[in-house]
Protein backbone atom coordinates (compact mmCIF):
# COMPACT_ATOMS: atom_id res chain seq x y z
CA UNK A 1 0.00 0.00 0.00
CA UNK A 2 2.74 2.39 1.12
CA UNK A 3 4.99 1.67 -2.27
CA UNK A 4 1.29 2.06 -4.41
CA UNK A 5 1.08 5.91 -2.41
CA UNK A 6 4.46 7.01 -3.05
CA UNK A 7 3.86 6.28 -6.34
CA UNK A 8 1.20 8.08 -6.97
CA UNK A 9 2.74 11.18 -5.46
CA UNK A 10 6.02 10.76 -7.12
CA UNK A 11 4.54 11.71 -10.92
CA UNK A 12 5.91 10.53 -14.31
CA UNK A 13 9.31 12.36 -15.31
CA UNK A 14 9.34 14.40 -18.20
CA UNK A 15 11.74 16.44 -19.94
CA UNK A 16 11.69 19.43 -22.76
CA UNK A 17 14.54 20.71 -24.50
CA UNK A 18 14.01 24.44 -24.84
CA UNK A 19 16.39 26.83 -26.88
CA UNK A 20 18.97 24.38 -25.91
CA UNK A 21 18.21 24.26 -22.43
CA UNK A 22 16.75 20.78 -20.57
CA UNK A 23 13.62 21.58 -18.56
CA UNK A 24 12.66 19.27 -16.56
CA UNK A 25 9.18 18.60 -15.63
CA UNK A 26 6.51 16.07 -13.75
CA UNK A 27 3.20 14.31 -14.73
CA UNK A 28 0.13 13.53 -13.43
CA UNK A 29 -2.64 12.14 -14.91
CA UNK A 30 -3.99 11.37 -17.91
CA UNK A 31 -3.47 12.16 -21.76
CA UNK A 32 -7.19 12.52 -21.88
CA UNK A 33 -7.21 15.06 -18.68
CA UNK A 34 -7.56 18.83 -18.80
CA UNK A 35 -5.05 19.84 -20.59
CA UNK A 36 -3.05 21.76 -17.26
CA UNK A 37 0.72 23.30 -16.50
CA UNK A 38 1.88 23.50 -13.25
CA UNK A 39 4.17 26.52 -11.95
CA UNK A 40 6.50 26.48 -9.25
CA UNK A 41 6.94 29.29 -6.52
CA UNK A 42 10.38 31.18 -6.39
CA UNK A 43 13.24 28.61 -5.37
CA UNK A 44 10.95 25.91 -5.42
CA UNK A 45 10.48 22.69 -8.03
CA UNK A 46 8.25 20.63 -9.60
CA UNK A 47 8.19 18.89 -6.11
CA UNK A 48 5.41 21.06 -4.83
CA UNK A 49 2.81 19.60 -6.61
CA UNK A 50 3.30 16.39 -4.88
CA UNK A 51 0.24 16.37 -2.84
CA UNK A 52 -2.00 18.56 -5.18
CA UNK A 53 -1.89 17.03 -8.27
CA UNK A 54 -3.11 13.42 -7.13
CA UNK A 55 -5.83 15.09 -5.96
CA UNK A 56 -7.20 16.71 -9.63
CA UNK A 57 -7.29 13.38 -11.44
CA UNK A 58 -9.34 14.49 -14.06
CA UNK A 59 -6.01 16.78 -15.09
CA UNK A 60 -3.79 16.05 -16.87
CA UNK A 61 -1.17 17.90 -15.27
CA UNK A 62 2.85 18.69 -16.46
CA UNK A 63 4.62 20.55 -13.22
CA UNK A 64 7.63 22.04 -14.90
CA UNK A 65 10.91 23.02 -13.47
CA UNK A 66 11.64 26.37 -14.12
CA UNK A 67 14.75 27.59 -15.52
CA UNK A 68 17.62 27.53 -12.96
CA UNK A 69 15.18 25.37 -10.42
CA UNK A 70 14.56 21.93 -9.46
CA UNK A 71 16.58 19.79 -12.35
CA UNK A 72 16.10 22.05 -15.10
CA UNK A 73 19.57 23.88 -16.63
CA UNK A 74 20.28 27.13 -15.42
CA UNK A 75 19.99 30.18 -17.91
CA UNK A 76 23.16 30.84 -19.54
CA UNK A 77 25.60 33.18 -17.60
CA UNK A 78 24.61 37.27 -17.39
CA UNK A 79 20.93 36.64 -18.44
CA UNK A 80 18.87 37.70 -15.85
CA UNK A 81 15.34 35.63 -14.75
CA UNK A 82 12.65 37.13 -15.36
CA UNK A 83 8.71 36.59 -16.24
CA UNK A 84 9.26 36.92 -19.84
CA UNK A 85 12.00 34.60 -19.94
CA UNK A 86 9.63 31.99 -18.04
CA UNK A 87 7.07 32.58 -20.03
CA UNK A 88 8.86 32.15 -23.13
CA UNK A 89 10.02 29.14 -21.75
CA UNK A 90 6.35 27.76 -20.83
CA UNK A 91 4.57 28.72 -24.49
CA UNK A 92 8.20 26.38 -26.17
CA UNK A 93 6.78 23.37 -23.51
CA UNK A 94 3.33 24.11 -24.79
CA UNK A 95 4.37 24.01 -28.43
CA UNK A 96 6.45 20.52 -27.80
CA UNK A 97 3.04 18.76 -25.89
CA UNK A 98 1.31 20.26 -29.11
CA UNK A 99 -1.09 21.92 -26.58
CA UNK A 100 -2.58 25.10 -28.21
CA UNK A 101 -4.99 25.90 -25.41
CA UNK A 102 -4.46 24.92 -21.79
CA UNK A 103 -5.01 25.25 -17.82
CA UNK A 104 -2.09 26.93 -15.19
CA UNK A 105 -1.94 26.31 -11.89
CA UNK A 106 0.67 28.42 -10.02
CA UNK A 107 1.90 28.70 -6.48
CA UNK A 108 3.55 31.98 -5.53
CA UNK A 109 6.03 33.30 -8.35
CA UNK A 110 4.35 30.41 -10.33
CA UNK A 111 0.89 32.38 -9.74
CA UNK A 112 2.18 35.51 -10.56
CA UNK A 113 3.58 33.88 -13.79
CA UNK A 114 -0.09 32.59 -14.53
CA UNK A 115 -1.85 35.88 -14.06
CA UNK A 116 0.64 37.62 -16.63
CA UNK A 117 0.35 34.85 -19.06
CA UNK A 118 -3.04 34.60 -19.27
CA UNK A 119 -2.91 38.78 -20.21
CA UNK A 120 -0.66 38.49 -22.41
CA UNK A 121 -1.90 35.31 -24.81
CA UNK A 122 -5.29 34.59 -23.48
CA UNK A 123 -6.23 33.18 -26.71
CA UNK A 124 -3.69 30.23 -25.32
CA UNK A 125 -5.14 29.83 -21.51
CA UNK A 126 -8.49 28.53 -20.64
CA UNK A 127 -8.44 28.75 -17.32
CA UNK A 128 -6.04 29.74 -14.57
CA UNK A 129 -5.31 28.86 -10.56
CA UNK A 130 -3.02 31.23 -8.59
CA UNK A 131 -2.20 30.00 -5.43
CA UNK A 132 -1.09 32.56 -3.02
CA UNK A 133 0.31 34.71 -5.19
CA UNK A 134 -0.58 37.29 -8.47
CA UNK A 135 1.28 39.35 -11.04
CA UNK A 136 1.81 43.05 -9.10
CA UNK A 137 4.31 45.74 -8.43
CA UNK A 138 5.12 44.62 -4.95
CA UNK A 139 4.30 48.16 -3.99
CA UNK A 140 7.79 49.31 -5.47
CA UNK A 141 7.00 53.19 -7.04
CA UNK A 142 8.73 54.10 -10.36
CA UNK A 143 11.59 55.12 -8.69
CA UNK A 144 12.47 51.95 -6.78
CA UNK A 145 12.08 50.24 -9.98
CA UNK A 146 14.54 51.98 -11.73
CA UNK A 147 16.95 51.30 -8.91
CA UNK A 148 15.93 47.99 -9.28
CA UNK A 149 17.12 47.50 -12.62
CA UNK A 150 20.36 49.08 -11.75
CA UNK A 151 20.59 46.42 -8.88
CA UNK A 152 20.28 43.89 -10.90
CA UNK A 153 23.23 44.68 -13.24
CA UNK A 154 25.54 44.99 -10.95
CA UNK A 155 24.38 41.65 -8.78
CA UNK A 156 25.14 40.08 -12.36
CA UNK A 157 28.24 41.51 -12.90
CA UNK A 158 29.37 39.95 -9.73
CA UNK A 159 27.68 36.63 -10.10
CA UNK A 160 30.78 34.84 -10.44
CA UNK A 161 31.49 35.46 -6.81
CA UNK A 162 28.41 33.80 -5.24
CA UNK A 163 28.97 30.76 -4.45
CA UNK A 164 26.18 28.50 -2.61
CA UNK A 165 25.99 27.48 0.71
CA UNK A 166 26.93 23.53 1.60
CA UNK A 167 24.98 21.55 4.02
CA UNK A 168 26.11 18.84 5.80
CA UNK A 169 23.07 16.66 4.34
CA UNK A 170 19.48 17.13 3.44
CA UNK A 171 18.17 16.88 6.57
CA UNK A 172 20.27 19.88 7.56
CA UNK A 173 19.05 21.91 4.42
CA UNK A 174 15.42 21.16 4.78
CA UNK A 175 15.73 22.02 8.98
CA UNK A 176 17.39 25.53 7.51
CA UNK A 177 14.18 25.96 5.01
CA UNK A 178 11.82 25.47 8.17
CA UNK A 179 13.73 28.30 9.85
CA UNK A 180 13.65 30.42 7.08
CA UNK A 181 10.31 30.17 6.46
CA UNK A 182 6.47 29.08 7.51
CA UNK A 183 7.11 25.88 5.79
CA UNK A 184 7.02 22.53 7.92
CA UNK A 185 9.66 20.42 7.88
CA UNK A 186 7.63 17.54 6.09
CA UNK A 187 6.57 19.91 3.10
CA UNK A 188 10.66 21.06 3.35
CA UNK A 189 12.24 18.10 2.94
CA UNK A 190 9.85 17.53 -0.66
CA UNK A 191 11.42 20.37 -1.80
CA UNK A 192 14.98 19.51 -1.04
CA UNK A 193 14.67 15.95 -2.56
CA UNK A 194 14.36 17.29 -5.84
CA UNK A 195 16.44 20.89 -5.46
CA UNK A 196 19.82 19.48 -4.01
CA UNK A 197 22.87 18.18 -5.59
CA UNK A 198 25.69 16.31 -3.63
CA UNK A 199 29.32 18.01 -3.50
CA UNK A 200 32.53 17.19 -1.93
CA UNK A 201 31.70 18.71 1.27
CA UNK A 202 27.91 17.69 2.04
CA UNK A 203 25.23 18.98 -0.42
CA UNK A 204 23.60 22.17 -1.40
CA UNK A 205 21.20 23.48 -4.08
CA UNK A 206 20.87 22.61 -7.42
CA UNK A 207 19.52 26.31 -7.73
CA UNK A 208 21.46 29.20 -9.89
CA UNK A 209 22.47 31.45 -7.39
CA UNK A 210 21.32 34.33 -9.32
CA UNK A 211 17.90 33.69 -9.10
CA UNK A 212 18.26 35.62 -5.65
CA UNK A 213 19.40 38.72 -7.80
CA UNK A 214 16.56 41.85 -7.85
CA UNK A 215 14.10 40.96 -10.78
CA UNK A 216 14.97 44.14 -13.50
CA UNK A 217 11.83 45.87 -15.87
CA UNK A 218 9.01 45.13 -13.50
CA UNK A 219 5.81 46.20 -14.10
CA UNK A 220 3.88 49.40 -13.43
CA UNK A 221 0.48 48.84 -11.58
CA UNK A 222 -0.88 50.78 -14.69
CA UNK A 223 0.81 48.73 -16.91
CA UNK A 224 -0.59 45.68 -14.76
CA UNK A 225 -4.41 47.15 -15.19
CA UNK A 226 -3.82 47.19 -18.91
CA UNK A 227 -2.30 44.04 -19.68
CA UNK A 228 -5.32 42.41 -16.63
CA UNK A 229 -8.41 43.85 -18.88
CA UNK A 230 -7.22 41.78 -21.90
CA UNK A 231 -7.62 38.29 -19.97
CA UNK A 232 -10.33 36.04 -21.32
CA UNK A 233 -9.56 33.17 -19.06
CA UNK A 234 -11.68 32.72 -15.98
CA UNK A 235 -9.15 32.92 -12.97
CA UNK A 236 -8.95 31.82 -9.02
CA UNK A 237 -7.17 33.29 -6.64
CA UNK A 238 -6.66 31.10 -3.47
CA UNK A 239 -5.58 33.50 -0.56
CA UNK A 240 -3.72 31.73 2.32
CA UNK A 241 -4.72 33.78 5.58
CA UNK A 242 -1.45 33.19 7.00
CA UNK A 243 0.81 33.10 3.55
CA UNK A 244 2.85 35.62 1.95
CA UNK A 245 1.54 39.29 2.24
CA UNK A 246 3.16 40.66 -1.33
CA UNK A 247 0.36 40.95 -3.63
CA UNK A 248 -2.70 41.76 -0.61
CA UNK A 249 -2.47 45.61 -1.19
CA UNK A 250 -3.30 45.40 -4.72
CA UNK A 251 -5.87 42.48 -4.31
CA UNK A 252 -8.96 45.09 -4.85
CA UNK A 253 -7.24 46.65 -7.93
CA UNK A 254 -6.55 43.70 -9.19
CA UNK A 255 -10.26 42.60 -8.78
CA UNK A 256 -11.22 45.68 -10.56
CA UNK A 257 -9.61 45.38 -13.97
CA UNK A 258 -9.77 41.46 -13.90
CA UNK A 259 -13.03 40.39 -15.97
CA UNK A 260 -13.37 37.35 -14.02
CA UNK A 261 -11.47 36.81 -11.14
CA UNK A 262 -12.53 34.87 -8.27
CA UNK A 263 -10.57 35.51 -4.90
CA UNK A 264 -10.92 32.96 -1.67
CA UNK A 265 -9.67 32.76 1.45
CA UNK A 266 -8.39 30.10 3.55
CA UNK A 267 -6.51 29.84 6.63
CA UNK A 268 -2.88 28.53 6.09
CA UNK A 269 0.69 28.81 5.28
CA UNK A 270 2.15 29.90 2.03
CA UNK A 271 2.57 26.67 0.62
CA UNK A 272 -1.03 25.35 1.74
CA UNK A 273 -1.11 22.95 -1.13
CA UNK A 274 2.04 21.32 0.02
CA UNK A 275 0.70 20.96 3.89
CA UNK A 276 -0.97 18.03 4.51
CA UNK A 277 -3.89 19.65 7.12
CA UNK A 278 -4.71 22.07 3.85
CA UNK A 279 -3.89 20.50 0.36
CA UNK A 280 -7.26 18.86 0.50
CA UNK A 281 -8.95 22.19 1.51
CA UNK A 282 -7.08 23.59 -1.69
CA UNK A 283 -7.65 20.96 -3.96
CA UNK A 284 -11.57 21.07 -3.22
CA UNK A 285 -11.15 25.07 -3.50
CA UNK A 286 -9.49 23.91 -7.70
CA UNK A 287 -12.39 21.54 -8.45
CA UNK A 288 -15.28 23.74 -7.31
CA UNK A 289 -13.59 26.15 -9.96
CA UNK A 290 -13.45 23.46 -12.54
CA UNK A 291 -16.75 21.66 -11.56
CA UNK A 292 -15.12 18.86 -10.65
CA UNK A 293 -16.97 16.26 -7.88
CA UNK A 294 -15.55 16.37 -4.63
CA UNK A 295 -12.19 14.47 -4.16
CA UNK A 296 -12.75 11.03 -5.59
CA UNK A 297 -11.05 9.03 -3.16
CA UNK A 298 -11.84 5.20 -1.99
CA UNK A 299 -11.34 3.73 1.21
CA UNK A 300 -8.16 2.39 0.46
CA UNK A 301 -6.99 5.37 -1.32
CA UNK A 302 -7.77 7.45 1.65
CA UNK A 303 -5.78 5.05 3.74
CA UNK A 304 -2.70 5.33 1.94
CA UNK A 305 -3.00 9.07 1.68
CA UNK A 306 -3.10 9.44 4.93
CA UNK A 307 -0.01 7.07 5.99
CA UNK A 308 1.78 8.99 4.10
CA UNK A 309 1.25 12.43 6.24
Amino acid sequence: MEERAEQILRGEPMEFNVFGRRIAAKHWGSSSGVRTLALHGWLDNANTFNWLAPLLPELNIVALDFAGHGLSDHRAAGVHYHNLMDIQDILMVAEQLEWSKFGLIGHSMGASIASELSALFPERINEAVMIDGFVTTGGACPEEQLEHNREAVQSMLTAHLKQPRVYADVSVMAQRVTEATDQSLAAAQILVQRGHKSVDQGVTWRTDPCIRFTTPLRYTREQINLMLQSTSAPGLLIVAEQGDTWYHGEIEETQAHHPSLQVVKMPGPHHIHLEAETVKAVAGHIRDFHKLPPIPLNDAEALEWDGLR
